[in-house]
């Protein structure tokens, strides 16, 4: 896994450790009122939260379609390989055949 992606999952967790923290406050043990000017906050913190998913997935597939483009040239490149050294052979094998009297 790519250093980005550590750092992109790590600041992940620590989103999903703030969200966590944030709803067990709200939940019953601190009053709302008191945590009702942070609520625009959190919403943004959660459209955050959307945006590195799709960031995700977006990053994910953009590998995905690179690796499948490499997958297909090295087998091109495979095919190209093999088509030569059945040439050499066939080179070969006619180079030592010896007419028949």
């Amino acid at each position: 896994m790519s250093r980005k992606r550590i750092l992109l999952y790590l600041i992940f967790v620590f989103y999903q450790a703030g969200a966590f923290a944030f709803t067990y406050l709200v939940d019953g043990h601190l009053d709302l009122l008191g945590l009702l000017k942070f609520i625009p906050w959190f919403k943004w913190i959660a459209f955050l939260g959307l945006l590195m998913i799709v960031l995700d997935i977006t990053w994910y597939f953009i590998d995905w379609r690179t690796n499948r483009q490499e997958r297909q040239e090295l087998k091109d490149e495979n095919t190209n390989l093999k088509a030569k050294l059945y040439d050499l052979q066939e080179a070969s094998r006619k180079g030592q055949e010896t007419p028949k009297p």
